[in-house]
């Protein structure tokens, strides 16, 4: 084994309970000031509908947190989370793989027929809903790719978007300008509606839907920092 395929194997051990601790520090120590569009997931659940959360890769955070809240309150809702098939991935799989999450080791904004296949196989066969990270795994940023546009078409299963903003955050020197609110932010979440995607939808190979997408994402973000 070489020294870096060594290094990776280390850090998917050591790096998740790290990691992991960190966040449930800051969700410890942030205060949810509200939700806002919560009924749009309550509904898709009630009408026992899988949906594919959706949320811009740098808001994970509290995005994630509501999602867990919400399926932890209501076992009808069945998460299961996107992760690409690498050794960020495998960091990824090791911190959400005990948290009541299935993982689906793939990516439907960049991954090929098996990939997305595999995905489908996991709505319609275990009823889960994927989260996925449009703009994901390594950008543009806030640009939504065909690829979850082309799973939700195949399942039926309706894009929705969330987003979250905190009232004082850092934000990282990455691609995605990941956020990480600061202890003791105030943060709002938002639900925006789903967003379902028809058989003629394709004609353009999902351009419409993915400007859809981005501009209702950036919407929900954008009422989030006006509760602030």
């Amino acid at each position: 084994m070489n020294f870096k395929k060594l290094r990776r194997r280390v850090g998917a051990k050591i790096f998740p309970p790290i990691v992991w601790g960190i966040i449930r520090l800051i969700w410890k120590t942030c205060r949810i000031k509200t939700v806002i569009g919560a009924e749009h997931l309550q509904r898709l659940i009630d009408d026992d509908n899988q949906c594919i959360p959706c949320y811009w890769h740098q808001q994970q955070i509290f995005c994630v947190r509501y999602l867990l809240d919400v399926a932890n309150a209501d076992t009808r809702l069945k998460l299961g989370y996107l992760i690409s098939p690498s050794s960020d991935g495998d960091i990824a799989t090791n911190m959400f793989g005990n948290q009541g999450v299935h993982i689906i080791r793939g990516s439907a904004t960049r991954g090929g027929a098996q990939a997305l296949r595999e995905i489908y196989m996991s709505i319609r066969k275990e009823h889960l809903s994927p989260i996925v990270t449009p703009d994901g795994p390594t950008g543009p940023i806030y640009e939504c790719k065909p690829g979850v546009a082309m799973l939700s078409q195949l399942s039926k299963a309706p894009m929705l978007p969330l987003a979250y903003a905190a009232s004082s955050c850092w934000h990282l020197k990455s691609w995605d300008k990941f956020m990480i609110p600061k202890p003791f932010a105030q943060i709002v979440i938002g639900v925006g509606e789903p967003l379902h995607v028809k058989k003629e939808d394709n004609q353009d190979d999902f351009k419409n839907v993915c400007q859809i997408m981005n501009e209702r994402l950036n919407t929900v973000s954008a009422d989030c920092e006006k509760l602030l």
